[in-house]
């Protein structure tokens, strides 16, 4: 006879006492995953927040001074895009804004022209170009991830711009394939078409592309550079250390510092804080579950005396018994595990289907990835099967040492 048919029969026999176990389990995996799941969630909708407020700097021109208005040096909204602007300077200054402490991103952004385009938008269109592989502002915009940068010949599109993606359009002479569309920003950055630096320079130099009154477009020329702080440094000594540098540059001396004047660091510091928390919160459960688990565990093997005395008469080894014990915990648990986790993960995604994390949790909700849950169940089943060995190896034990002939009389 085999193994499986001794644990299935052993499960089959006692199904009160095996469902009392298996919840159990379920609680705990359950409780794991969940409180992880939940974090990762909230983690990222702050992460993909803060992302979307864009730079925490800007270099720009001397001139682009005037569409602050007068609000001075701090800026009030995201720093996404630059203003549409024919003040423009060259990007080499990259290089020394890079090698300042506490700078984590460089992107240059160039302003080509405004074209009216009817058949991609009732309302003017923005022309822009970015560096696809430093670009940080544009990218967490998208309605949909890019698998890669965009090409040679592709766009990333404002969502008032008709055209869906692998869409072909065309503007003057030269035809360009939509590779990404934004979410709405409810700002200007809506009507825009965003090109690579190549495309946008080439675009320039394409005869009629901007007005024959406006300043050439070189290759190099940039109307703004954008900066991201390193993560943990201090937005305004960033900005300090920043002002310094272009101050000791003799050709960048005049150019002009504009910097976020909020942060949400705190509120993403706070998010980061509540993993550990809910860490200890699960360990707390698991202690407070496991000498449970251990004292059913114990209970199964003294009701089986009798029939592992039995299998000891007939030539069953210490080894035998102590595998079917252990199977036994590590299969229920397996089942609980299991079963808490898919219970856990349609729970939630019920509730965010109504929109009630958000509002429960405060911060905008996003469902980790497909690998991400992956991860998260893995971790949570790994520590319940554990749970489940570890909580049978004394009853396991103790049932593989008895004698056969006291196990049968008692």
């Amino acid at each position: 006879m085999k193994y499986s048919t001794f644990i299935a029969a052993g499960i089959r026999n006692k199904p009160g006492r095996n469902i009392a176990t298996i919840f159990c389990f379920f609680f705990i995996a359950a409780n794991i995953f969940s409180g992880q799941f939940l974090i990762a969630g909230a983690a990222s909708g702050v992460d993909s927040g803060l992302a979307r407020m864009g730079a925490d700097h800007m270099v720009v021109p001397p001139q682009y001074m005037i569409f602050l208005k007068g609000a001075g040096p701090n800026n009030t909204v995201a720093i996404v895009m630059a203003e549409p602007s024919n003040f423009r300077m060259k990007a080499d200054i990259m290089g020394e804004i890079k090698n300042v402490p506490g700078v984590g991103a460089v992107s240059p952004q160039v302003y080509i022209t405004t074209l009216n385009l009817p058949d991609l938008s009732p309302d003017p269109v923005n022309i822009y170009g970015i560096d696809p592989v430093t670009d940080f502002t544009v990218r967490p915009w998208l309605q949909k991830p890019l698998d890669k940068p965009i090409g040679p010949g592709e766009v990333i599109v404002g969502h008032g711009i008709k055209g869906d993606i692998s869409t072909r359009i065309l503007m003057g002479t030269m035809t360009y394939t939509i590779a990404g569309k934004l979410d709405p920003t409810q700002s200007s950055i809506d009507n825009a078409v965003i090109l690579r630096m190549d495309d946008s320079y080439a675009l320039a130099a394409t005869r009629g592309a901007i007005a024959s009154s406006a300043p050439g477009i070189e290759p190099g020329d940039v109307n703004a550079i954008l900066i991201r702080d390193s993560r943990g440094d201090d937005k305004d000594a960033v900005g300090l250390r920043i002002r310094r540098m272009l101050i000791s540059s003799p050709e960048y001396r005049s150019a002009r510092l504009i910097s976020r004047h909020f942060s949400l660091d705190p509120v993403s510091e706070d998010i980061q804080a509540i993993p550990g928390l809910l860490s200890i919160i699960s360990v707390f459960v698991v202690i407070i579950a496991l000498p449970l688990i251990i004292l059913i565990t114990a209970m199964v093997a003294n009701e089986r005396r009798k029939e592992i005395g039995l299998l000891k008469s007939m030539g069953a080894k210490r080894n035998t018994i102590f595998l079917l014990v252990t199977s036994e915990s590590i299969i229920l648990a397996a089942i609980g595990g299991i079963t808490g986790i898919i219970s856990s993960f349609l729970a939630i995604f019920i509730l965010n289907s109504q929109g009630v994390l958000n509002s429960a949790l405060q911060v905008s909700f996003r469902m980790p990835t497909f690998g991400e849950t992956g991860a998260i169940a893995g971790m949570a089943l790994a520590a319940v099967i554990i749970i489940g060995g570890i909580s049978s190896l004394w009853p396991a034990y103790k049932s593989s040492t008895m004698s056969p002939y006291d196990a049968i009389r008692d």
